[in-house]
């Protein structure tokens, strides 16, 4: 590399980060977190008692991790979608079968939002079960439960959007429980479908929450409540250990949490190259499959209303558990 071009280089670097991008001391790490973005997600030290590698190691990175999947295959799926029941199916057909590593990037979008509602249930009841959600944090708590709730909504609203059988029958099961609901139960219905049943205006008000209002209000709130978790110290260290030995975030946790990454990110490509994203054919609505299902993480629900009366199951249970 010619002087020349070092000097473009360094001035690029200098107005990034102001100082070495490979430090060889205690201090030099130290600094260095001070002045990047992980100063943002983790305090500059850490007990070294919480980065040890466990069950629930990293959970929290691990939705980082989904939410960019996510993100990143959305946009991508965004330039072929065509959101209106004469095209959506047909669009989802031609992503598959004429798109270049366009059933991979379904396949990514699909088993990401699978394991992101799974990862962040563990994170809470991770949280929950630790006491994690006591004293300052109370408040960021009620944030992360809002966060799996918006998480909840956002794939709820994806699960219509291929307009097959399968998704299209999940979202009238799903929605009809909402008519036990007392007093309000109908309105509720009418207002989420935009109308009396799943039609044209179901899946357009469904596509633009999915691509547009949930992601934005998930980036917002998430980006508060790691500020939230940074501002009380990061993980929750037992009083018994406070005195044992602190370590520098860098490289001490971070590269554990790359290595994390790179396991789940291996993972879930691994699953959409060996398990195709379902698809069933396009949408009838004058012919129900038997038996007609919710989504999956509504499916709880839907078998207790087999065996209880639907307002106690449907609404009841799930607030008393929640």
């Amino acid at each position: 590399m010619t002087n020349k071009n070092k000097n473009i280089f360094t001035r690029f670097k200098n107005s990034i980060y102001q100082g070495s991008l490979n430090p060889t001391s205690e201090q030099d790490r130290l600094r260095l977190v001070f002045k990047s973005l992980i100063l943002h997600l983790h305090p500059p030290t850490i007990n070294e008692k919480v980065i040890k590698f466990n069950h629930t190691f990293g959970l929290g990175g691990m939705v980082v991790v989904l939410i960019c999947i996510q993100i990143i295959t959305g946009l991508l799926l965004r330039f072929t979608y065509e959101p209106f029941p004469g095209r959506a199916y047909d669009s989802i057909l031609h992503l598959q079968n004429n798109i270049v590593f366009g059933q991979l990037i379904r396949n990514l979008h699909h088993w990401s939002a699978v394991f992101l509602i799974i990862i962040v249930l563990l994170h809470l009841l991770r949280v929950f079960f630790t006491g994690a959600f006591h004293g300052k944090r109370q408040f960021n708590w009620v944030i992360g439960v809002l966060l799996f709730v918006i998480i909840i909504f956002s794939n709820f609203t994806g699960y219509l959007l291929p307009w097959d059988q399968l998704s299209y029958w999940a979202i009238n099961v799903s929605t009809s429980m909402l008519e036990y609901t007392p007093f309000i139960g109908t309105f509720l219905m009418k207002i989420i479908l935009a109308g009396k049943e799943v039609g044209n205006s179901t899946l357009l008000v469904f596509y633009n929450l999915h691509t547009g209002i949930f992601p934005i209000l998930l980036i917002l709130i998430m980006a508060f409540h790691f500020w939230r978790v940074r501002k009380a110290g990061g993980v929750v260290v037992p009083k018994s250990e406070t005195e044992d030995n602190y370590v520098s975030t860098i490289p001490n946790l971070v590269a554990k949490e790359f290595v994390v990454a790179l396991i789940l990110i291996a993972f879930i490509f691994t699953l959409s190259i060996l398990f195709n994203a379902p698809l069933l054919e396009k949408a009838n609505p004058n012919f129900s499959p038997n038996p007609a299902k919710a989504p999956w993480y509504f499916m709880g629900v839907q078998e207790l209303m087999i065996h209880f009366h639907p307002l106690f199951s449907a609404i009841i249970i799930p607030v008393i558990i929640f």
